[in-house]
């Protein structure tokens, strides 16, 4: 059955107008984490106490509800997407606070206990996050262009450099020239308060900016997540570069927010000793990890089972070894250029539109997805420290896949034409 572009339905409008590459490289990422976790999560069950199939019965419900929601999402129009960002923020920011109130699970309180599932919702809040940030950029954005035309118009913008000497003589002379134009004062007293008011929202609108990044960051250090908390860094500092914020505030920013990781190093044990195991070389794991991909052909890897059968987290962080040690060399690598296909894809499409909340949005996505990948990829293969990190798409873990699902859908809404919608 095929669809034809005469046909006039939801169905053909959607098939129209999303794109493909982004659909398609997702699909074959979720094809390549199935064969993966077939391969190695049964180990991970057996170490665990549970039936050998307990996890691949898991990430089959999680893949068809991941499906669901990506399409689902991409169905839904950018203006819509917008209220749903408005009422869902808060209502996920709640269910991140509600994280401290529950029992630590590996040295955290990342995730809330329904006792068949566990939901973590800083995962679910990423994408919303993105935007958020890029919702209140848009309006600063506008509130900026309208301040510069007001100054445009009354000649506020033209700057000139005299000498200090005339500057008393000049101040004079202005003086003087107000008492002759008082009548014209009731002209020109809307403009100027029109442009206060407009800098003053402006400035709330900045103020904005920094209070929904700063409490997300104090709860997830209050959690403790040094990794979430350096990934909404990310998405953060990210839009506010490409919404064209000045280098020299950039550069003081990126500086308080690099200040997280010696906080981190001081007074949080368990970042403590992930970084001491990494300048030490001493990572149980890690070397294992090295062990098996060291051991693995350029195809169909090594099936020595040595690293499925001694590491704990083969499912989840050190997938990408499982990876190379049950598919090889050359399809590990294929992975990757999905992955960059789909980054730079992405990227490409972004840079034709128009709508800067599209593009805010769509950068914000973009990049914290390409840190994931790039930090789950780097600390397998021992160049960082190991981090707790999905590999989207391929790692184990409900919340973490179905938020990558949701954020491909929001990327495949903002991506398509949305005359096709209409």
């Amino acid at each position: 059955m095929f669809i034809r572009r005469t046909e006039n339905n939801w169905l053909t409008k959607w098939w129209l107008g999303v794109d493909k590459t982004v659909l398609f490289s997702v699909l074959a990422l979720i094809v390549f984490g199935i064969i993966i976790q077939f391969s190695a999560s049964p180990y991970q069950a057996r170490r665990s106490g549970y039936d050998e199939y307990h996890f691949i019965k898991n990430i089959s419900v999680y893949i068809w509800l991941g499906l669901f929601s990506m399409i689902f999402i991409s169905l839904i129009d950018v203006q819509t997407i917008r209220k749903f960002t408005i009422f869902g923020f808060p209502l996920l920011y709640l269910l991140l606070l509600m994280t401290l109130f529950f029992a630590k699970i590996k040295g955290g309180r990342r995730w809330i206990d329904l006792g068949i599932i566990k939901i973590q919702p800083s995962e679910f809040l990423k994408p919303v996050f993105a935007m958020i940030i890029a919702m209140v950029l848009v309006r600063i954005k506008d509130l900026h262009k309208s301040i510069k035309t007001i100054e445009k118009n009354s000649g506020m913008d033209k700057k000139r450099k005299v000498f200090f000497p005339l500057k008393a003589i000049l101040f004079s002379l202005n003086s003087v020239c107000k008492i002759f134009t008082i009548f014209k004062k009731k002209k020109s007293v809307k403009p100027l308060n029109e442009y206060m008011q407009l800098k003053e929202k402006r400035k709330n609108y900045c103020l904005l900016l920094f209070l929904v990044l700063f409490f997300i960051v104090a709860v997830l250090l209050a959690q403790p997540d040094v990794g979430m908390t350096v990934t909404y860094l990310v998405i953060f500092f990210s839009e506010i570069f490409v919404a064209g914020i000045s280098y020299k505030i950039l550069g003081i920013l990126l500086c308080l927010g690099l200040a997280v990781l010696p906080f981190a190093y001081n007074f949080l044990p368990h970042f403590y000793q992930r970084i001491n195991k990494f300048l030490m070389n001493d990572n149980y794991q890690l070397d294992k990890a090295l062990d098996a991909i060291k051991e693995s052909n350029l195809l169909l890897g090594g099936h020595s089972n040595n690293l499925k059968t001694i590491v704990p987290d083969i499912h989840t962080d050190f997938i990408f070894a499982a990876a190379i040690e049950e598919i090889g060399y050359i399809l590990a690598i294929l992975l990757i250029i999905i992955f960059l296909i789909l980054i730079m894809h992405i990227l490409y499409r972004l840079k034709t539109k128009n709508n800067l909340f599209v593009v805010f949005s769509g950068i914000g996505i973009t990049s914290y997805i390409t840190f994931q990948i790039m930090i789950n990829i780097l600390s397998t293969l021992g160049f960082i420290p190991t981090k707790g990190m999905t590999l989207p798409f391929i790692s184990y873990g409900g919340s973490s896949f179905i938020s990558s699902c949701i954020a491909i859908g929001l990327i495949l809404s903002l991506l398509q034409d949305q005359n096709l919608r209409r």
